[in-house]
């Protein structure tokens, strides 16, 4: 499976984003999308998972004949939970709209990620490391081949950073984005792309 970007742009009101950028991303290898803060590393990552789209080239995925929205995961710490569920009933939703196995249920899915909140906890009561923790482990549980992260380790402490990167080796036989300037998270992949590089 690849993800093929051919000469995409992307511009934020009047200001281009990235320009005229060509990549290929495999299975089987991780990618770090890296650049100072504010550079568009996520804006990237989430037109390479088709959330936007490119103002100019195309995005293109190869080897996936499904819906390529059903054949991606992805995490951030701006993306949302339901806040109104108990983690239980958030696991029942994701089961029931086939984006994880049956095989997750409330005590399979705590123990994936060594976190134990009480069953009749709402998300909206849960810590922000919490929620972090919760959306990296449905990203991760998820069997869909492409797992797009953001700035994955944002608001975990020590202990819950060293849970995702022993979760994430299990994961290596997917096609892996990171967009990330953090260098315990860049260390994680096997190639960088350098927004920079595509400014001009």
């Amino acid at each position: 499976m690849k993800i093929i970007a051919t000469g995409i742009h992307k511009k934020f009101r009047q200001e281009w984003v990235f320009k005229a950028l060509n990549y290929t991303f495999e299975s089987g290898k991780s990618y770090a999308i890296v650049g100072q803060n504010g550079a568009g590393k996520s804006t990237l990552l989430k037109t390479l998972a088709q959330y936007s789209l490119p103002n100019k080239g195309k995005v293109e995925f190869e080897g996936i004949t499904e819906d390529v929205n059903k054949q991606i995961s992805f995490a951030a710490p701006y993306s949302e939970l339901i806040e109104e569920f108990t983690l239980p009933e958030l696991l029942n939703f994701l089961i029931q709209i086939d984006f994880l196995s049956t095989r997750w249920d409330f005590n399979t899915f705590t123990s994936f990620i060594d976190l134990r909140p009480s069953e009749t906890k709402y998300i909206k009561n849960f810590s922000s490391g919490m929620r972090q923790k919760v959306k990296l482990g449905i990203a991760l549980a998820s069997d869909r081949p492409i797992l797009c992260l953001d700035e994955p380790t944002s608001n975990l402490d020590e202990t819950a950073k060293n849970w995702f990167y022993r979760a994430l080796e299990s994961q290596r036989h997917k096609l892996i984005l990171i967009a990330s300037n953090e260098q315990a998270e860049i260390n994680l992949c096997t190639d960088q792309l350098a927004i920079a590089d595509y400014k001009v």
